[in-house]
């Protein structure tokens, strides 16, 4: 798979910063400490959110989904890797390392990209100075001789939204999704045919717009998919329905659970009812979100999505293997 890395206004490919963490504006060591309105923690480690992504990486699940992805994805195994240190020092213009995920150390790749990112404190503007809209996770960096994937992302958060006090622990669901994109770098570290089915599943269409990004809006974003789906599985995991460390297989029961619980949710009451924005945006339907259309996670879909072993097919003439982003495969 031919990755090409360029500049980009929008989405996570941004330029990034290899400085250490700083505090911005008139944010201070003991105001960056401080409990935001909403009762979570604005942690510079990234707190709950990124233990709990580092959790998941390490978890009996994980390597089970991971797996059933890669043989999935037997035609193409290909993701790429920030270059290090000795592959920059031979070629200091190398911007990207295509790797093999047969090789055995895509779980080290990711938490070694989750280890080395920075989560910065809310602020109006990043170190470089460009206005944060929101919330980014900056997995590429400008340089004068080509723009470079980082081996960590540098998270930026906007200092304006925490003032709303909108929904319980927002930091921690944050942390996950920004989490998240560090840790794939976007859509760079993913495996090909993920890219494809998690994009199918949301609605999208597989062909890229003037930007480089997947049609079908922000939501169907292969990346934003994903980490609206760790988020997810962080929730049902909390809720007790589901748990994805475990290794359990996510069957007709949890889905129902999931539908249960959905059931009445719109973009107008979600707070009220207390299911999480990014757990809305993966599972609900709203067709006039402003990011775009929302498909309706299907029943198929969710399922494999969530599963993380080999099942027989409804015609039990083999297997479906699921993966952990959302992929399947049938073996016959």
């Amino acid at each position: 798979m031919a990755f090409k890395l360029k500049y980009q206004k929008r989405g996570n490919k941004t330029p990034f910063n290899v400085d250490t963490p700083m505090l911005q504006s008139d944010m201070t060591e003991e105001t960056w400490s401080e409990q935001t309105s909403d009762g979570s923690i604005i942690d510079p480690t990234g707190g709950s959110g990124a233990e709990w992504l580092e959790d998941d990486l390490q978890s009996e699940g994980y390597k089970k989904r991971l797996a059933n992805e890669i043989a999935m994805n037997e035609d193409d195994t290909s993701y790429g890797r920030a270059p290090n240190e000795e592959e920059l020092a031979a070629n200091p213009k190398k911007s990207i390392v295509n790797v093999d995920a047969k090789d055995g150390n895509v779980i080290e790749d990711r938490l070694s990209r989750l280890r080395n990112t920075v989560w910065n404190a809310p602020s109006d503007y990043d170190k470089e100075g460009r206005y944060i809209r929101y919330a980014n996770a900056d997995n590429i960096m400008k340089t004068d001789s080509g723009n470079r994937l980082m081996p960590g992302a540098n998270i930026n958060y906007s200092k304006r939204y925490f003032g709303d006090g909108s929904q319980e622990d927002r930091m921690h669901d944050l942390n996950i999704h920004e989490g998240a994109h560090a840790i794939t770098a976007s859509d760079y570290g993913m495996l090909p045919k993920t890219i494809e089915l998690l994009t199918k599943a949301k609605g999208g269409t597989n062909t890229t717009d003037k930007y480089g990004e997947y049609d079908g809006g922000e939501l169907a974003q292969p990346q934003e998919v994903y980490a609206r789906y760790k988020v997810a599985q962080n929730f049902l995991q909390n809720k007790g329905i589901f748990d994805p460390f475990s290794g359990e297989e996510f069957t007709d029961k949890h889905v129902e659970a999931v539908n249960k619980l959905m059931e009445g949710v719109t973009a107008d009451n979600f707070r009220e009812k207390g299911i999480p924005y990014e757990v809305f945006t993966f599972f609900g339907d709203d067709k006039q979100h402003p990011h775009g259309f929302n498909k309706k996670l299907s029943k198929k879909d969710m399922k494999t999505i969530f599963n993380n072993v080999a099942q027989e097919t409804p015609s039990g003439g083999g297997f479906e293997v699921q993966d952990d982003f959302g992929g399947s495969q049938y073996i016959s």
